[in-house]
């Protein structure tokens, strides 16, 4: 596949989800997985900042916590970026926090929660929801 094909594919797109990349593998870095699957972002939101500048973006590509202002920057290099278009996607922030939630509880309970990021320049802001209606 090339650009022509990938700019066929996201042409008049409204939704965007960013799977691609590699799992990282035994022995690989955190840096190893940064730089294969920055590369993978980085060309996929620079076709959809030209083929659908208005679609909402899920980034599941890991490192998420990376690899989202990365897709930010190339939409603001674009003059396309919108906050509210752009997402981070994972499931592992949420095991992690059920694991110290449980850590920390007295008793064992099924607690549901929702991890929230809100990329505010090069940070993001976790916001732990439980559904209940409290922030922590």
């Amino acid at each position: 596949m090339g650009q022509p094909q990938l700019e066929n594919a996201l042409t008049g797109m409204d939704l965007v989800i960013i799977p691609a990349g590699v799992p990282r593998k035994p022995g690989m870095t955190r840096d190893d997985l940064f730089n294969i699957n920055a590369g993978i972002v980085r060309t996929l939101c620079e076709g959809i900042a030209k083929c659908c500048p208005n679609a909402i973006v899920n980034v599941i590509s890991n490192p998420v916590n990376s690899t989202v202002p990365i897709a930010a920057e190339v939409f603001k290099k674009a003059g396309t970026y919108d906050p509210k278009r752009l997402l981070g996607v994972t499931t592992l922030d949420v095991v992690r926090a059920n694991t110290f939630v449980v850590c920390i509880s007295i008793g064992f309970a099924m607690i549901r929660y929702t991890i929230f990021y809100f990329f505010m320049g090069l940070k993001f802001i976790h916001f732990l929801f439980t559904g209940r209606g409290s922030w922590t």
